[in-house]
């Protein structure tokens, strides 16, 4: 008898009392390790026993150049790349003089032949490089990778192999960041509203296949996610401090301390930072003071960098700021490939036509860029709703600012990214607004289901009734998830255009002082390990660089789906890679007149997809 009584009492505890509390934590963190392991190691529910993971390699260009920035700092070499623009070259030789760029390729010059990279902001590189760091010396003390000899080789891809395993430590980074945005989220969330509501949010985040599909990208977006919920956090803290007639200064410290990292890991972020400035002059008292607070340290946060960025080339964004003429004087993949600096003189009208028609663009597809999660864009409609905690009241107003501002900012910017393989965009910001705005959309639909009433009776009071609603709120946000398991097997790389080890293998044929021009100049230097010059707009401009900056230096060219599976007359045609027509069509006769003569077309997934051209016979073994 005594034994069915600590069993009932047990039973008890478990469904009402704080044993549900720990079987719901168990449960979310078992989901989290599980959706982790998948997303970056092998898929436990894959039908072929696991040969087919999730995870393909980092699906980016933008994030693979992150990536060869975070393995030369790991290596020493400071914030350098191996991926090299002409863009960047133009504005060097314009601030810093006709040898502004060369320099940087003599082995004695300021950087020991380390190109500095002037496009990317420096947060996510400097994290990744810190997990590639401790990943080599690791490899290395254990000799857990090693060449042909059996001398210590961590970067080395070994036959057989489809990516390197140094992809899925970057893409564990960003895992981790996600999960710890998850669960500042759920501090975030609770202080607003309650713990119920909070784990909810939780649940739905952890569902939510756009986060998941960013942790692949080697984009920064999840480290920004971190940073953005950490602010946020410190800011509604903020406004709790103000109920209490506490100092609020310290938060907002804290607050600009968070936008100024966010601002380095993306520099769109800077105008959610100035969404989150307005509404802190308005808000707190003295006027302006804890804004000029926040701002100061927000400043002195991203100063370092600008004032770096302004030494090596003259401008404190680098390249990075041209792109705000793409769609204007051309895409950005123009932008970047030419020698010579975009018009700035574009009409106001010109760019006014744009902002409209970006703006426009992102509310065609908001539930899309709220990653398909229903409840967020409802967050829109909770402003007509009075909460009952002034904190979740006035905190509304702040983070509609932040959308605001940051839908400005990506409207300026746009969206467009040179990728054939990716729908990802590098500029989207609407990640970071989905946990907030999934939290208050959520408190605004249980808030009207409270109020459902059948034959007089509220349906929430239906204990069956009630856990039925919410399951069918959390099963109908999961599908997009979901549906990821139910796909068929898919290559364990993305194709097109990578192929890392036939990208690897050309790169044995050369040396670190080689130059390989390529359309896709991030793989070459990821995969391959090797200086890549982005293919110049024209050959006119392919020869000067190598006859005058290069000294003869660029001793290949490789063509690969990236302009092959363009549109033939659009791109090819009468588009941006016209002047490279011959050699996009793999006509033989494209060389006869080209400095780099000999061909080699490259046989994989069933077609010549690859074509190299280069100085000599590089792949024959008696020539190497």
């Amino acid at each position: 008898m005594a034994a069915e009584i600590k069993a009932q009492e047990l039973v008890h505890a478990l469904e009402h009392g704080g044993g549900r509390r720990w079987i719901v934590l168990l449960l979310i963190i078992a989901f989290a390790l599980f959706q982790s392991v998948a997303q970056v190691l092998i898929n436990p529910m894959n039908r072929l026993g696991g040969q087919a993971a999730l995870f393909v390699g980092i699906t980016h260009p933008k994030g693979q150049e992150q990536a060869v920035i975070a393995r030369e700092i790991a290596r020493g070499h400071g914030f350098s790349t191996k991926v090299i623009k002409p863009a960047a070259i133009a504005l060097m030789e314009k601030n810093r003089g006709a040898n502004g760029f060369s320099a940087f390729l003599d082995p004695e010059g300021p950087t020991g032949g380390n190109i500095p990279d002037l496009y990317h902001a420096p947060l996510n590189p400097w994290l990744n490089s810190c997990a590639l760091f401790t990943a080599v010396r690791i490899s290395d003390a254990l000799k857990l990778r090693t060449d042909a000899k059996g001398d210590v080789d961590f970067w080395g891809m070994r036959k057989g192999e489809y990516i390197h395993p140094a992809d899925r430590i970057i893409a564990a980074v960003s895992v981790l960041c996600f999960l710890i945005a998850v669960w500042v989220s759920f501090l975030t969330v609770r202080r607003l509203f309650d713990e119920r509501l909070a784990t909810i949010t939780t649940v739905l985040m952890l569902l939510c296949n756009e986060f998941w599909r960013h942790t692949a990208t080697g984009l920064p977006q999840m480290l920004m996610l971190m940073l953005f919920t950490v602010a946020l956090y410190f800011s509604v803290r903020a406004l709790g401090a103000r109920e209490n007639e506490e100092r609020t200064w310290p938060w907002h410290a804290a607050a600009g301390l968070a936008f100024g990292l966010l601002a380095l890991a993306h520099p769109l972020t800077i105008f959610l930072f100035a969404g989150a400035l307005i509404h802190t002059a308005v808000a707190f008292s003295p006027r302006g003071r804890d804004a000029a607070v926040m701002f100061a340290v927000f400043l002195t946060c991203l100063s370092p960098w600008l004032i770096r960025n302004a030494n090596v080339c003259g401008s404190p964004f680098g390249i990075a700021g041209q792109t705000r003429l793409t769609s204007l004087v051309g895409t950005e993949s123009q932008i970047m490939r030419t020698l010579t600096e975009p018009d700035k003189t574009v009409p106001v009208h010109f760019f006014r036509s744009k902002v409209q028609s970006e703006l426009l663009g992102q509310f065609d597809s908001l539930l899309g860029r709220f990653g398909k999660i229903f409840l967020a864009p409802l967050f829109f409609l909770t402003l007509l709703h009075s909460f009952r905690k002034n904190e979740t009241r006035s905190f509304r107003w702040g983070f509609l600012l932040m959308i605001l501002s940051g839908m400005i900012g990506m409207a300026v910017f746009g969206f467009t990214d040179a990728s054939l393989q990716t729908d990802l965009e590098s500029n989207n910001l609407y990640p970071l607004f989905i946990p907030l705005a999934t939290a208050y959309g959520l408190a605004l639909v249980l808030i009207m289901w409270s109020r459902v009433q059948v034959a007089g009776r509220e349906l929430v009071s239906v204990r069956q009734v009630n856990i039925t609603f919410h399951v069918v709120i959390i099963f109908l946000n999961a599908l997009p998830l979901l549906n990821v398991y139910s796909d068929p097997p898919k290559l364990p790389f993305v194709w097109p255009p990578y192929y890392p080890s036939a990208i690897n293998e050309i790169a044995d044929w050369y040396s670190d002082d080689d130059i390989i021009c390529t359309d896709m100049p991030w793989a070459v230097a990821w995969y391959g390990d090797r200086k890549s010059l982005w293919l110049p707009l024209t050959i006119a401009d392919f020869n000067d660089l190598n006859e005058f900056r290069f000294r003869g230096k660029i001793t290949g060219l490789l063509v690969t789906p990236v302009t092959g599976f363009r549109g033939l007359l659009s791109d090819v045609g009468v588009g941006e890679f016209k002047d490279w027509k011959a050699f996009i069509m793999r006509d033989p006769r494209a060389a006869q007149n080209f400095v780099l003569k000999v061909a080699h077309p490259i046989f994989l997934m069933n077609a010549f997809h690859y074509l190299l051209f280069a100085d000599r016979d590089r792949w024959t073994p008696r020539n190497n």
